[in-house]
C-alpha cells in the first residue's frame, strides 16, 4: 500500500490582497493537500520563510520595495533548493530570461479565468515533488560511506559530487563540479583523460563497468581508487553514475608484492652470499622503505654484519653473540619480533642509543635480517608480513649457495681422489699385469693364474671407483628410453649360457641411456654371479610410477638388503661391492628411489619409483 502524498503548505505573495484570498481560495479547493500562506510584501515573505515550514515560494514580480526577481534572489541565499514560481501578470521574454538565470522553478503568466488556478496548482505539486526527490537523493548521496561522483555521459564533466569524494581527493565540491577528468588526471602512462572516457562510455543502464584508476588529489600525489561506473537518468539527462572506493593501500601492496617477486628472481642468481645480502637490504631500501637495515650471518660463533642500507651510519651494526640482543633472540627462537620502544625492551641491546624501535627476523636458520628507526613504533605488522616475504627468498637463496660451495668442494675433493686412483693405482696396475704376461711366458704355474684373477679384480675396482667417483651424482642427456630392445642390448653383454632374460611390460622410460646402461650390466651381472652355476632368470617389469628388475636367484637376506648399496660390501668371492652402489648412485642421480625386496619366486627384486613413463 502507497504512502499518502505529504501536505504542500505554498507562501503566496502579491501586493494585491484580494487577488492573493483568491489564489489562496481556489488553490485550496484544487487540491486538499495544498495549504496558503499570503503575504503583499517581500520582506514579510522573508520572514514567513523562517518562521514556517514552507514549501513552495509563488511570487508576483511587480511589487513595491522588493520585487519578483529581487524576492527570487533573496530566498536563493537562504534556501537553495526550495522551489520558486514566478506567477504573474507583466510577462516578457526578457523577464522570463533573467528568472531563469537567477533560479526560478518555474514561470506562469496570470490569465482571466479560474482554469489558471488549475494550472498552477499543478506546477505547484509538480516542482515539490521534485525539489523533495532531490532532497531524498541528496541525502542518499551524502550519507553514504563512498564517494560518488555523476558526470557527463559524452564529456566526463562533473555534474555533482558527495563529500565522501571530495575528502578523498582533497577537493572542495566547488572545484570539482564543472571540472573535466583532465583536471584530475595523473601522469601514470596508459591513464588519460580519453582513456577514462572510454572506460566510462562502457557502462551501460544495465550493467555496470568496473576498474581501477589512479586520480590526482589536490596536493599533487596519486591515489588509486576502484570505479563502478553505470548509466542513469537524472531530471532527463543522461549520466553516469560513478562510485568510487579507495583501493590505494590494496594497490600499493600489490605493487610491492610485483616487485618483490622480481627482486626474488634476481636474489635467487647471486653467486655469492655477500652478493644476496647486500640485494636483500637494496631491496629493503628501496621497496619497503627501510632506511636502516641489514643482513646478520652467523660465523664462527657469532653474527657478523654482510650487508648494510646506505641510510644507515656506518658504525650502524655490529658482530654480536647469538645469545645479544634483539638480532640474537630472532636467531635462537626463528622468530620475527618487531619492538616499538627499545628503552623499555629489556633484550634490546642497539648498536647506537639513537635507536627506537626495531624490527628483526630470521632468514632461515643462519641469518637475521634487522631494520631500525629513531622514532618509536616505526612498524607495522605490514612491514614485518613484507619482510618476511622478501627474506624467505633470501632464506633459498643462501641455502643454494652453500649447498653449492659444499658440492663443489666434495667435487675437488671426488675428483682430487680420482686422481690418485687413475694415477697411482692404474699405472702400478698396468705395470703389474705386464710383468705378469712375461712371466706366463717364461714359466707355467698356478700362481700366476691367482696372481691374474687378484690384478683383474683389483683393475674392475680401480673402473667402479672411478665411474661412482666421477659420474655418480649426475646425469647429462635423458630422454626416451624403451626397455625392451634397451635391456636386451645391456644383457647381449652378461648373459651366460642358461640365463635367460624376459621383459614383460613394453615399458618406457625418461633416462640417461649411459646412465641406466651402467644400473642395468650391474643388476645383470649382480644376478648371474650370485646365481654360479645355477642358470639364472631376469624378469624385468613396469610398476605405476617406475619399473623393476627381478631373478629368481638365492635372492638378498632381508637383514642384509639396507646394506648391499653401500660402497664395498659384497659376499661374493671375487665381487668388488661397487655394483649396487653404482646402481643407486645413478638411480638417486635421476631424482629415483630403489629399494630391494623379494621376488616372487623368491630371488631379488630391485624395484625403482619416481621415474617418469613415457609409455
Amino acid at each position: 500500500m502507497s504512502a499518502e502524498p505529504a501536505a504542500t503548505t505554498v507562501l503566496h505573495v502579491d501586493d494585491d490582497e484580494e487577488f492573493t484570498a483568491l489564489t489562496a481560495e481556489f488553490l485550496e479547493r484544487q487540491s486538499d493537500r495544498i495549504s496558503v500562506v499570503s503575504t503583499t510584501t517581500g520582506d514579510e515573505a522573508l520572514d514567513l520563510l523562517e518562521r514556517e515550514s514552507i514549501d513552495c515560494v509563488v511570487s508576483d514580480y511587480e511589487m513595491p520595495e522588493l520585487d519578483g526577481l529581487e524576492l527570487l534572489a533573496a530566498v536563493r541565499e537562504r534556501h537553495e533548493g526550495l522551489p520558486f514560481i514566478l506567477f504573474t501578470g507583466r510577462g516578457s521574454e526578457e523577464i522570463a530570461s533573467e528568472a531563469i538565470s537567477v533560479g526560478v522553478t518555474d514561470y506562469l503568466r496570470k490569465g482571466g479565468g479560474t482554469d489558471q488556478f488549475a494550472l498552477l496548482a499543478n506546477r505547484i505539486e509538480n516542482a515539490v515533488e521534485q525539489a523533495r526527490s532531490r532532497v531524498s537523493y541528496r541525502a542518499v548521496f551524502e550519507n553514504t560511506d563512498v564517494g560518488l561522483t555523476i558526470r557527463d555521459t559524452e564529456t566526463g564533466t562533473v555534474v555533482d559530487v558527495n563529500q565522501e569524494y571530495c575528502d578523498l581527493l582533497g577537493y572542495d565540491r566547488k572545484t570539482l563540479v564543472g571540472s573535466g577528468i583532465e583536471e584530475i588526471t595523473t601522469d601514470v602512462p596508459g591513464y588519460d583523460a580519453e582513456r577514462a572516457v572510454e572506460l566510462l562510455e562502457r557502462a551501460t543502464d544495465e550493467e555496470s563497468f568496473r576498474f581501477e584508476w589512479p586520480d590526482r588529489c589536490s596536493d599533487g600525489s596519486t591515489r588509486w581508487v576502484e570505479i563502478d561506473a553505470t548509466r542513469v537518468e537524472i531530471e532527463g539527462s543522461e549520466r553516469s553514475l560513478i562510485t568510487v572506493h579507495d583501493i590505494h593501500e590494496r594497490h600499493e601492496r600489490e605493487q610491492v608484492l610485483t616487485t618483490l617477486h622480481r627482486v626474488a628472481t634476481e636474489i635467487q642468481d647471486c653467486e655469492t652470499i655477500e652478493a644476496a645480502c647486500e640485494r636483500t637490504v637494496a631491496a629493503a631500501e628501496s621497496i619497503l622503505e627501510f632506511e636502516m637495515c641489514s643482513v646478520m650471518v652467523a660465523e664462527e660463533g657469532w653474527l657478523v654484519p654482510k650487508a648494510m642500507s646506505t641510510g644507515a651510519p656506518e658504525d650502524g651494526a655490529r658482530r654480536m653473540r647469538p645469545d645479544q640482543g634483539l638480532v640474537g633472540k630472532t636467531y635462537r627462537t626463528g622468530e620475527s619480533t618487531v619492538v616499538d620502544d627499545v628503552g623499555s625492551d629489556g633484550e634490546s641491546d642497539p648498536a647506537k642509543d639513537t635507536y627506537r624501535s626495531g624490527l628483526s627476523v630470521p632468514i632461515g636458520e643462519t641469518a637475521v635480517f634487522q631494520a631500525v628507526a629513531t622514532e618509536p613504533a616505526a612498524f607495522s605488522r605490514q612491514d614485518r608480513e613484507l619482510a618476511e616475504l622478501l627474506v624467505a627468498h633470501t632464506a633459498r637463496a643462501l641455502d643454494r649457495i652453500r649447498f653449492e660451495a659444499e658440492l663443489r668442494r666434495q667435487n675437488d675433493r671426488l675428483n682430487e681422489f680420482a686422481s690418485v686412483v687413475s694415477h697411482d693405482l692404474r699405472n702400478p696396475l698396468t705395470v703389474a699385469q705386464g710383468k705378469l704376461d712375461m712371466a706366463s711366458e717364461q714359466c707355467d704355474s698356478e700362481h700366476l693364474d691367482h696372481l691374474g684373477d687378484a690384478l683383474e679384480r683389483m683393475t674392475s675396482i680401480t673402473e667402479d671407483t672411478l665411474r661412482l667417483a666421477r659420474h655418480g651424482g649426475t646425469v647429462d642427456d635423458p630422454g626416451r628410453v624403451d626397455l625392451v630392445t634397451f635391456a636386451d642390448r645391456c644383457w647381449s653383454v652378461v648373459a651366460t649360457g642358461g640365463t635367460t632374460l624376459t621383459v614383460a611390460d613394453p615399458v618406457a622410460i625418461r633416462a640417461d641411456p649411459d646412465r641406466l646402461q651402467h644400473v642395468l650390466e650391474n643388476l645383470f651381472r649382480n644376478s648371474v654371479e650370485h646365481a654360479g652355476e645355477t642358470p639364472v632368470d631376469v624378469r624385468i617389469g613396469g610398476l605405476p610410477d617406475g619399473f623393476y628388475v627381478a631373478d629368481d636367484g638365492p635372492g638378498i637376506p632381508e637383514d642384509e638388503r639396507d646394506q648391499v648399496f653401500e660402497p664395498g660390501y659384497t659376499t661374493a668371492r671375487d665381487g668388488t661391492g661397487f655394483g649396487l652402489a653404482i646402481v643407486r648412485e645413478f638411480a638417486t642421480a635421476h631424482g629415483w628411489s630403489v629399494r630391494v625386496t623379494e621376488g616372487e619366486t623368491g630371488g631379488a627384486r630391485f624395484e625403482f619409483t619416481g621415474v617418469e613413463r613415457l609409455d
